[in-house]
């Protein structure tokens, strides 16, 4: 297969997966399974980056819970909260206390912050964006330091932005395009 016909194919996986993320729910939306669309090797986050360098998606999963945001990101900020990319100052320490919030931005950013500051101490994924929509978001578990990084566990999982189980596609290609390891992950879908 010559690189036009790749490129076909690999444009036309996205263009499914994309319209397959909606904000509404329907019980007919199809579950995209992970061993069919990922065992292939294609890379969908270099697509999504080539295929809208200049016409980024429209981010597909808004705030839910808008009327808490300003304290949420109050919060933050007292707390000196601040999101990080895979590799950055600070992501090996976060990744290595527990849980991870994760989130695609409508840039195509993977960022994550920690889940919990301390036990009563929850931090919400609106922070991640400062409650922006997002084309993926959810939890994850990964270990690892200086570049060398492998998922544990990854879930759509967010009560904020309540993203599709179909979006989590995006999420774990995001994070095999910063090098994590992702080839032994538990993937965990929530409806």
């Amino acid at each position: 297969m010559g690189i036009n016909e790749e490129w076909d194919v690999l444009k036309s996986m996205l263009s499914q997966v994309l319209d397959s993320l909606t904000e509404v729910r329907s019980p007919l939306l199809p579950k995209v399974t992970l061993a069919t669309n990922l065992s292939s090797g294609l890379s969908l986050n270099s697509v999504v980056t080539q295929s809208f360098s200049n016409n980024v998606p429209s981010p597909r999963f808004s705030n839910q819970s808008p009327g808490t945001l300003d304290d949420e990101l109050r919060s933050a900020d007292e707390l000196g909260i601040r999101p990080v990319k895979v590799g950055e100052s600070g992501f090996d320490d976060i990744i290595n206390e527990g849980t991870v919030k994760w989130a695609v931005t409508k840039n195509l950013e993977l960022l994550v912050i920690p889940k919990f500051l301390d036990v009563s101490n929850e931090i919400y994924h609106t922070v991640i964006t400062r409650g922006q929509p997002v084309l993926a978001a959810g939890e994850a578990e990964i270990v690892g330091s200086d570049g060398s990084y492998i998922l544990l566990t990854i879930s759509n999982h967010s009560g904020h932005f309540r993203p599709t189980s179909e979006s989590l596609e995006l999420g774990i290609t995001a994070f095999r395009q910063q090098g994590v390891d992702t080839n032994n992950a538990d993937i965990e879908y929530v409806e």
